[in-house]
């Protein structure tokens, strides 16, 4: 993406928050990061090193990604206290023993399935890697003594109209139920999550997909006019996940929302970017992608949202307990999963879903 204006392209300046509240709580922290080795993670790595932890550790199933995240942050910092741990987040086991190991204080689990059409096709995967992986993530964590466990999720929780978001939102309100299930454990674990829009400039997301499709002087691909999505810079979305693990809220277990601005239309992004390039190539419509809605949400009816403490973010929660997720019928979704067709376990996540939105409905369940 270098070489483009990206307050022109989105239409507003990023935000800079104030990171003090980061170091202040971070630095000298042991800090585990899954999925280490894509966008978001990496970045966080670099970060987590410029602002002095004590270790990293950094986790990933993909050791070339996992080589290259780790070698960005010794280019960078060569005295980063930085280690690789090669490990699926689906195998609950080898997930416990690693984090046993590592003996973090923090958890940032950014490990994800995260193309919405992809997930569709093949339910499984998501269900595995965006539900089972988190109920694993955060086992191993109560288990291994961790003080603070954030998960990465998406504004495809709200509303869902895709399984990946419907993964996302069924493995928020775990996390969020969690807390008070772990206390009565006597596990003293602060659980939060982070709620992203598209994370601009990342890999596989339209902004570099345009971007390659110009340096290639081809036709630009939109899958719809219509289509608008939030959108957040790979800095902003560091930095809340950053300040959010920083917060001490003795309240229970939130997900945390950045004021991202209005939505931006994608054929207006793909206009910009060839009035920047200086070229002239012309936009073509494919179509809408399984699962894909032309307008996302940031929230919905079924969540209280409110100001947090921290400066353009609001804090969100939902609207009855009753809509948490236990673990067990997480493991019911991974056998599920393991045994049955893709369009059974399509119908299983949405009707678990729908089962516990119908729960923040006055007389409804």
């Amino acid at each position: 993406m270098r070489g483009f204006d990206i307050s022109k392209l989105l239409g507003r300046q990023p935000r800079q928050l104030d990171m003090g509240p980061a170091g202040a709580a971070l630095k000298g922290a042991v800090v585990l990061v899954t999925g280490a080795g894509g966008s978001i993670g990496s970045e966080l790595c670099l970060e987590l090193a410029a602002l002095g932890c004590k270790r990293i550790v950094a986790l990933d199933h993909s050791d070339h990604a996992l080589i290259d995240a780790i070698d960005g942050v010794r280019r960078l910092y060569p005295t980063a206290d930085i280690q690789d741990v090669l490990c699926d987040v689906r195998d609950s086991q080898r997930l416990k023993a690693c984090m046993a190991r590592a003996r973090p204080d923090v958890v940032i689990h950014a490990a994800a399935l995260k193309h919405v059409h992809m997930g569709d096709r093949h339910p499984a995967e998501s269900v595995l890697t965006n539900l089972v992986g988190v109920r694993n993530a955060v086992e191993a964590s109560a288990h291994a003594g961790v003080g603070r466990f954030l998960l990465v999720s998406s504004d495809k929780a709200a509303e869902p109209g895709s399984v990946m978001g419907a993964c996302k939102r069924l493995a928020e309100l775990y996390v969020q139920g969690c807390g008070r299930t772990l206390a009565e454990r006597g596990v003293a674990m602060q659980l939060m999550s982070v709620r992203f829009g598209n994370v601009f400039g990342s890999a596989g997301s339209v902004a570099p997909i345009f971007a390659r499709q110009i340096a290639e002087g081809v036709p630009l691909t939109v899958t719809h006019p219509d289509m608008r999505r939030y959108f957040m810079t790979i800095q902003e979305a560091v930095q809340l996940i950053l300040l959010v693990c920083a917060k001490k809220d003795a309240r229970r277990s939130a997900c945390y929302l950045l004021d991202m601005g209005d939505e931006v239309r994608i054929v207006d992004l793909a206009r910009r970017m060839i009035a920047q390039a200086g070229v002239d190539l012309d936009i073509v419509t494919t179509r809408v992608r399984e699962g894909e809605k032309l307008n996302e949400q940031l929230f919905d009816e079924f969540e209280v949202v409110e100001p947090s403490s921290i400066e353009g973010v609001s804090r969100i929660t939902p609207a009855s307990t009753d809509m948490e997720i236990s673990a067990q019928e997480i493991s019911e979704l991974e056998r599920t999963a393991h045994t049955v067709s893709d369009e059974v376990v399509r119908h299983r996540v949405l009707a678990l879903l729908d089962s516990r939105l119908q729960q923040a409905v006055p007389g409804v369940g």
